[in-house]
């Protein structure tokens, strides 16, 4: 990640694939360009995709009643030529009034065999204003932290990694699940694995529940049928993070399951669960012993195929939970 620009710099490119980190050090940018203080009428936001055609000439013209002026444009990589050969005009002078922001996860690539996205990065780097914020350099445990603390609370170890297996690495929606346990806890003080258990469900508790009874009783009907819910309630593109909830909850029960043969009691986190549940799944686990190896293979196999597979995320989800309720030993 890059340090922000100055808060007088004339452009301001923030580009990467980590659309929250992009947004932040958009408004980051905006309120440094103000100083803190309200834009009133000196603030424009454009669209790249849509031309933004009033956007440079916004961008020259001086504030109204204020020191800067800041002009947006978002989607940057969508930006129609025209677009990019009016800002690489402005770029090489551009109006110091005034604070250009340009954002998107990347700059378009060449066309005609000029590379104008290229030569728009070099300039403003050179200005002092290019930001790049690529999720593979993000470490999603930190931004857990991190973001805890910005809130005035902390975070127990056990229940940063329990977010993580939850949510995934979407820094968005682990945002949006630390603001819930945030405001669980009160907005100050610790946040433990049974907040995280209590507010940070993809799904409902109760159709997670009839997967996990199916798995135990090796139920493909009735484990399909919770798995079309568990799609349903999660919307588009949610299926990735049903896979991390399953992954979480099977790993539970395998937990259970060892507790049961070597005769200890059963794990702290099957202790919250209601005393009826628990007896169903120890005494299901007696009568069918889980596969960990073909199970943990299944999970392996369902997130490789979630990244290649041509089937479709719902075809993907379906025969993972079908491998699942069928792997007793």
């Amino acid at each position: 990640m890059s340090p922000p620009p100055p808060a007088d710099c004339p452009v301001i490119l923030i580009v990467g694939d980590e659309s929250l980190l992009v947004r932040k050090a958009e408004q980051a940018a905006v309120e440094a360009a103000f100083g803190g203080g309200s834009p009133g009428f000196n603030l424009g936001t454009y669209s790249a995709e849509d031309g933004a055609v009033e956007a440079l000439s916004q961008a020259r013209t001086l504030p109204m009643m204020a020191k800067r002026r800041v002009v947006v444009v978002r989607q940057m990589q969508k930006a129609p030529v025209a677009l990019l050969d009016a800002l690489l005009a402005y770029v090489e002078n551009p109006n110091p009034s005034t604070t250009l922001v340009l954002s998107g996860a990347k700059m378009p690539g060449a066309s005609g065999g000029v590379d104008r996205g290229k030569r728009i990065e070099n300039r403003v780097k050179k200005l002092g204003g290019l930001q790049r914020f690529r999720s593979r350099a993000v470490r999603p445990l930190d931004f857990v932290k991190q973001t805890v603390s910005e809130r005035g609370c902390t975070i127990d170890p056990r229940a940063a990694r329990m977010l993580l297996e939850l949510v995934g690495s979407d820094l968005g929606q682990l945002e949006l699940e630390l603001g819930k346990a945030v405001a669980w806890v009160g907005g100050e003080g610790p946040i433990s694995a049974a907040d995280i258990e209590a507010v940070c469900s993809v799904v409902s508790e109760a159709v997670i529940w009839d997967l996990t009874d199916a798995v135990i009783a090796g139920d493909p009907d009735r484990g399909l049928a919770a798995a079309l819910r568990m799609l349903d309630d999660a919307g588009s593109g949610g299926a990735h993070r049903l896979l991390s909830t399953i992954t979480w909850q099977v790993r539970e029960l395998l937990a259970l399951q060892e507790a049961i043969h070597t005769g200890q009691p059963p794990p702290g986190s099957w202790r919250r669960v209601p005393r009826s549940k628990l007896e169903a799944a120890q005494a299901n686990l007696k009568r069918r012993v889980l596969d960990p190896s073909r199970i943990m293979g299944a999970l392996t196999q369902a997130n490789r195929d979630f990244n290649r597979s041509r089937a479709g995320d719902r075809r993907v989800f379906e025969g993972l939970v079908l491998a699942l309720t069928t792997a007793s030993a």
